[in-house]
């Protein structure tokens, strides 16, 4: 019995309060989720909740912050991936 795979993948999506698709330091959160920000030297991923305002970047400049989001395969089963299948007690 064949299973499908699902995989998953991180994706940033585009949208926000500017101009460069994302929320700058110091904005207010309009929903929670998980969000990145990143350098030349470092990717920083946290979660705010709505209303939270934008931190600065870990170095304590200003930043654009992107949401994150998780992309998951089309070829998904309801149990999430998994085929369960019933054995009889001891035919294992």
């Amino acid at each position: 019995m064949p299973q499908q795979e699902a995989t998953s993948q991180e994706l940033t999506t585009v949208g926000g309060n500017n101009t460069s698709g994302g929320f700058t330091t110091g904005t207010k959160c309009l929903a929670s989720g998980t969000f990145v920000a990143e350098n030349k030297y470092l990717r920083h991923v946290i979660a705010l909740a709505a209303g939270e305002l934008f931190p600065p970047f870990v170095d304590g400049k200003k930043i654009t912050w992107t949401s994150l989001t998780t992309a998951i395969a089309s070829a998904k089963t309801s149990d999430g991936g998994f085929t369960s299948v019933k054995v009889e007690a001891g035919a294992v």
